[in-house]
């Protein structure tokens, strides 16, 4: 009888093809990778650690704003030119023929989630550094420095545990050396890196793949800038008041206004030693808009800018501070706007203290710093709007605000003109009415007519004497 023949064929399984090319990609691609990006790092480093630098970003956190805009801002504007990057990239990586069978949108992905933590990487690494140019070159190289860890465990990877490659790819350019791994392992398949296949793993017994390393580029996202948040507070660095490190457990930080004040130690009495021959006595019809006891400011290095100073500031009046160079007035204002914190001693505004209740004290704070601290791109009039959309004012209500500090301090001409581009005298008034805007309620002015022609000197004196009503200027 006939017996049933048999018929042997392979599984169905692409050709073989041995690409050298493609098998050094898992290693080299990263490497590209991070050294096409130490610039872009460096630049994003730079130009935070800068803003730091010029006091830009004290002076606005000054007029009112919070950290979470600022991080915000600048996550934005760091993320735009990257996400054009992505794109180009994922282009030239999937029809340029690098990785020829992977689906584009995978790519794009993967790298713009790599951009997201790559970004937040700069955020910490800024807080460490208080110079540009420093913070530049060494960010560069801190930033290469943590694609190092790849290449050990790439050589070790069939025995590297799965602890220790989700341990390791906490750092986000260790994160993008394994993906790149598995970009490449699947190019060698034939089949490329497809979303049906992104989950699992193209090596046996291995649970670690592509989506799973998306997601880590998120963690580490979150874990950086909570870091950064973190260590900022803790260490604001030369401008601004330290927090203790148990800051985000109390109630006073998350809300500020709701938090009860600290007792008050220093009585008037002992305050405040009234001499009646050389001190003028308290006034009792006026309300109280500053106050300082026995406040002292000691540096590290030992010298003592303020000893005792005990002093009060009334609201409707201006009060002059007097004082020999290096006798501690910038000082004591540094310490009134937040910048610095006291040795010892006690500040209030409006009944709030400096230590714990900057945040709300800056609502309706204004200053003008001893020195012109503009954006330079910024014309007069945005300036002035910036400011005052930063205490939290409707963009309809400013502009009324905006033309009349304007008219009075005589830049209504120049009100479309750039900052760089004013004179000395020009950028004083600008600062000045800086101050002001906003319905600032505590105005502290250091030197405001400082370079200051005789003529505009006068219409300093004759603004302040029309907005000194429902103010307590210094």
């Amino acid at each position: 009888s006939d017996t049933p023949g048999y018929v042997l064929k392979q599984l169905p399984h692409p050709c073989f093809v041995e690409d050298w090319f493609l098998s050094s990609l898992g290693g080299m691609f990263p490497m590209f990778m991070v050294l096409s990006w130490v610039y872009t790092a460096s630049m994003i480093i730079k130009s935070i650690v800068h803003e730091k630098e010029q006091k830009l970003r004290e002076t606005m956190r000054v007029l009112g704003m919070n950290n979470g805009i600022h991080w915000c801002s600048w996550f934005l504007d760091s993320i735009i030119p990257m996400v054009i990057t992505v794109f180009v990239l994922s282009t030239v990586l999937v029809y340029g023929g690098v990785v020829a069978n992977a689906e584009y949108t995978l790519v794009v992905l993967f790298l713009l989630c790599y951009a997201v933590s790559t970004i937040t990487m700069c955020f910490l690494v800024s807080v460490f550094f208080s110079k540009a140019n420093l913070a530049a070159s060494s960010g560069g190289i801190i930033f290469f420095i943590t694609y190092l860890p790849f290449p050990l465990i790439d050589a070790w990877f069939p025995h590297v545990s799965q602890t220790l490659k989700e341990f390791g790819s906490l750092l986000s350019n260790v994160a993008l050396g394994m993906g790149s791994k598995y970009f490449a392992l699947r190019e060698l398949e034939g089949t490329g890196a497809k979303w049906n296949n992104a989950a699992f793993s193209p090596l046996a017994g291995d649970t670690f793949n592509i989506i799973k390393i998306m997601f880590i580029f998120i963690l580490d996202a979150f874990i950086y800038f909570v870091l950064a948040w973190y260590i900022e507070n803790v260490s604001p660095g030369i401008y601004g008041i330290p927090k203790n490190w148990y800051f985000p457990f109390t109630w006073s930080y998350w809300c500020p206004a709701l938090s009860r004040p600290e007792p008050d130690t220093l009585s008037e009495k002992d305050s405040i030693q009234h001499d009646t021959d050389t001190t003028e006595a308290e006034p009792v019809h006026l309300e109280k808009g500053v106050s300082i006891k026995k406040l002292t400011k000691i540096y590290k290095n030992g010298k003592v800018a303020i000893k005792d100073l005990s002093l009060n500031f009334y609201q409707d009046q201006i009060t002059a501070f007097l004082g020999t160079n290096g006798a501690g007035k910038t000082t004591t204002i540094s310490i009134l706007t937040g910048l610095f914190t006291p040795t010892s001693g006690r500040a209030e505004i409006y009944g709030l203290n400096v230590r714990t209740q900057m945040s709300c004290i800056r609502q309706s704070l204004g200053i003008c710093p001893q020195y012109n601290i503009l954006f330079s791109e910024l014309t007069v009039q945005e300036h002035l709007w910036f400011f005052a959309r930063l205490k939290g004012h409707s963009a309809g209500g400013v502009q009324v605000e905006v033309q009349t500090l304007l008219s009075d301090l005589g830049l209504y001409h120049k009100r479309n003109a750039f900052a760089k581009h004013l004179s000395g005298g020009m950028k004083r008034k600008l600062s000045i009415a800086i101050a002001f805007i906003g319905g600032s309620r505590t105005v502290v002015l250091d030197e405001p007519t400082a370079g200051v022609d005789p003529y505009s000197r006068m219409g300093i004196w004759n603004l302040l004497l029309k907005y000194k009503k429902g103010r307590t200027i210094i």
